[in-house]
């Protein structure tokens, strides 16, 4: 557990970090208008389906790399990360083209009229920074599967300090330059994942001197056979991804038809959960390397361990968040806004995101153990059975026929939730069983 525990910290203030500079963007709109927090939150639901879907492809080195480290393979480990930015590349020209031509096309999903204009200008400018995304995103995972996460989570706490410090500046108008408000805080997102990257891209060429240049020695090769496992693992772990978190982006779409007042309490309350979220998918993060370290070695035993582990540090957090979230609920909505609207709103949902912070939790770490077998397939199915053919309809159902609005949406999102995490329960110990039997 302690070595769980000591992997799995720095990962999840990393992924902390990654959340924190979103809501640091919706803390300083928020003090602009609701509108803005609308217009931020559109903008961001567009990204997340290309972001999510980059770093699903991405996330089968957890496994290969994990492995080939349990196995003493470093020319394997370099190998993977090679094919990790190759692809990274090859994929963020073109998504980078379509969130431009989407942001053009908001009107078509229905979005309230009031937060169009913001919400463009916030993803134009955003879309160019899913490039930087990718590659830290690549070198983060690399350095994670061999044991080494401290140096991603300084960096995202850096790019906060930076983040916030730039969204003073340029959302509420400071220092000589004018309030740009949703505009500002993409371009106070943009320069910081810019940053972060180069400074990663330092640290790993930084290790590679270190250990005797292993990278520069297999140099920016395509490897057919490494290209080719790295699809094979990432290509469901990134419809699983884009399954669970396109829910999401599609809940606050269909937000975006109700007002604008119900649109920002989505968008605040997404966001409190997106960060409780945080914890669980580092713990899951860590099991999936623990886990694959443990199988490169050939210790299914230790690989069995460190799953439930994860089941334990995982599910145990999200019960303390749900609590937390049901005694402070007024305390946390009032932080993001002060339109006592809005808090109103988000109080009736708010109930609801706390609910379902054990369902989270539990199938967030236990995609992440199945990931350590190399199992990305079962976790896609289940998220797109539960989410799209349950959390969706339901959720559409009881918001726009039955008139329960926010309230209907976010009670599809919970079942639909609460299903994908009983299949994941048990696909992991028919898994653990399986290995068992080896």
């Amino acid at each position: 557990m302690f070595e769980l525990i000591k992997l799995g910290l720095p990962v999840v203030l990393g992924n902390l970090g990654t959340m924190v500079m979103g809501m640091v963007d919706i803390l300083f709109v928020g003090r602009v208008n609701a509108a803005a927090i609308g217009a931020v939150g559109v903008g961001t639901s567009v990204f997340a389906w290309f972001m999510m879907f980059g770093f699903g492809l991405a996330s089968g080195m957890e496994f290969l790399v994990s492995h080939a480290h349990g196995a003493r393979d470093r020319e394997r480990q370099c190998r993977y990360l090679i094919q990790g930015l190759i692809l990274s590349f090859w994929i963020a020209v073109p998504f980078t083209g379509a969130i431009f031509a989407l942001s053009h096309q908001l009107a078509w999903f229905g979005v309230n009229p009031e937060v169009i204009d913001g919400a463009r200008k916030y993803t134009q400018v955003l879309s160019f920074s899913l490039f930087p995304v990718y590659f830290f995103n690549v070198l983060r995972l690399f350095l994670t599967a061999m044991g080494q996460p401290r140096p991603a989570m300084v960096l995202l706490i850096f790019g906060n300090v930076v983040n916030a410090l730039l969204n003073y500046v340029l959302v509420l108008g400071h220092w000589g330059f004018p309030p740009l408000g949703a505009e500002g805080a993409a371009w106070a997102t943009l320069v910081c994942r810019v940053v972060m990257m180069i400074c990663m891209g330092l640290y790993v060429f930084s290790w590679d001197r270190k250990n005797g240049h292993p990278i520069r020695k297999f140099g920016l090769k395509y490897h057919a056979d490494g290209m080719r496992q790295l699809w094979k693992i990432g290509l469901p772990a990134s419809l699983q991804m884009l399954f669970e978190v396109g829910v999401f982006a599609l809940a606050t779409t269909l937000a975006a038809r109700l007002t604008t007042d119900e649109l920002a309490a989505h968008q605040v309350v997404l966001n409190i959960a997106s960060l409780t979220f945080m914890v669980p998918l580092g713990i899951g993060s860590a099991t999936a390397v623990r886990v694959g370290q443990a199988m490169g070695r050939g210790d299914q035993k230790g690989a069995r361990i460190a799953g439930w582990q994860g089941y334990q540090l995982g599910v145990g957090f999200m019960a303390f968040s749900c609590l937390s979230l049901l005694i402070f609920s007024d305390s946390i909505l009032g932080f993001f806004t002060s339109d006592v609207r809005v808090i109103e709103l988000g109080k009736s949902i708010l109930f609801i995101a706390a609910l379902f912070q054990l369902s989270d939790g539990a199938q967030t770490v236990g995609t992440g153990a199945l990931r350590g077998f190399g199992d990305t397939r079962g976790p896609m199915v289940f998220n797109l059975l539960g989410h799209w053919t349950i959390g969706v309809p339901v959720g559409a159902g009881l918001c726009f026929y039955w008139g329960l609005g926010l309230r209907g949406l976010w009670i599809g999102l919970s079942l639909g939730l609460t299903f994908v995490a009983a299949l994941v329960l048990g696909q992991w110990v028919l898994r653990t069983r399986e290995v068992g039997r080896v």
